[in-house]
């Protein structure tokens, strides 16, 4: 691993504060920095390197600025990262890359992100589009924008696989598995991988807003499929009519239906896809495809981001 990166992974992510399990907060923050290690940070972009570039950070994924803060940083940019409020101590630790300042201001001073943005040549805002949109109206610099996107993984009967992308994060990441489809879904197959990977990274803390939304789908999943539910884990079967992208934490909801009902079902959200796992069927644009069980594992040698050539968009903006 880059000595960088090796120093980081030093470091206890369970003292992160980050809501998720002592568990769960290592495994995702050691996967991070094995993601982004593979970062090549040496090839050739075209167009002008930028002086300075703004990371905005959202809360519900902790190690989200990483990889670009790592790649941004370790070709001579001068990173603001601009930390959620709930990821102190996680955005700290990435400002310990050389190169990388950390600064906090509450999401409504917008006199401290201006004067953060009139330092940059560039911003990259993770975010809700309404943020992003905000962000984009105010700011005089270049704004690339990742925002609100959602995974979608077949069902290929390998249950470890699916339970893992949904463990890491405990689901709320965009890259998780919103949904599920396939012809058929073992149900129990997945209950038992559920479980056992509740057993090796618990689950952490649940909102009560997320505790009443899973309440919720629980009684509509009761009326209108099935419901299999364990300590630290649930997993909902309903109509393919009812699907939505949901990110509860380690809820999996699954949707059997063939081929072209698949197509139908997910066409309204067709450019909201972000990951897809297996053979899901269909053209999403924006999507990065890889295999069930590495959803939320995305290499730092990827180009894309949510259809974003983030690198080279930021490179050409400075050109």
């Amino acid at each position: 691993m880059n000595p960088v990166l090796a120093r980081l992974a030093a470091l206890d992510a369970a003292e992160f504060g980050t809501g998720l399990s002592s568990q769960n907060a290592r495994a995702c923050w050691s996967t991070a920095l094995a993601c982004a290690d593979l970062a090549d940070n040496r090839r050739p972009l075209p167009g002008t390197r930028p002086r300075a570039v703004a990371i905005i950070a959202s809360a519900n994924v902790f190690t989200a600025p990483l990889e670009w803060a790592y790649q941004l940083a370790s070709r001579g940019v001068h990173v603001v990262l601009k930390a959620a409020s709930a990821q102190r101590a996680s955005a700290a630790a990435i400002g310990r890359i050389e190169g990388v300042e950390v600064q906090h201001w509450r999401g409504g001073d917008l006199a401290a992100e201006a004067a953060a943005l009139s330092r940059v040549d560039a911003a990259i805002v993770f975010g809700a589009s309404s943020t992003i949109d905000a962000i984009r109206a105010r700011a005089r610099c270049h704004i690339i924008g990742l925002g609100p996107m959602f995974g979608v993984s077949f069902w290929t009967g390998d249950g470890g696989a699916l339970a893992r992308d949904a463990a890491l994060y405990d689901g709320r990441g965009c890259m998780s598995p919103a949904a599920v489809v396939g012809p058929s879904i073992d149900l129990d197959a997945l209950s038992r991988a559920m479980s056992a990977e509740e057993e090796r990274l618990p689950r952490g803390r649940v909102s009560p807003e997320e505790a009443s939304e899973i309440r919720r789908l629980a009684f509509l999943a009761q009326a209108t499929g099935a419901w299999r539910e364990g300590p630290g884990w649930a997993v909902a079967r309903l109509p393919l009519s009812r699907l939505q992208p949901r990110g509860l934490p380690r809820v999996l909801c699954v949707y059997e239906g063939d081929h072209n009902e698949i197509i139908d079902a997910l066409a309204p959200w067709r450019h909201q896809v972000g990951t897809v796992a297996g053979p899901v069927p269909g053209d999403y644009p924006q999507a990065r495809r890889c295999d069930p069980g590495a959803m939320q594992v995305p290499p730092g040698s990827r180009s894309f981001h949510d259809g974003i050539n983030v690198m080279e968009a930021l490179w050409r903006r400075s050109s």
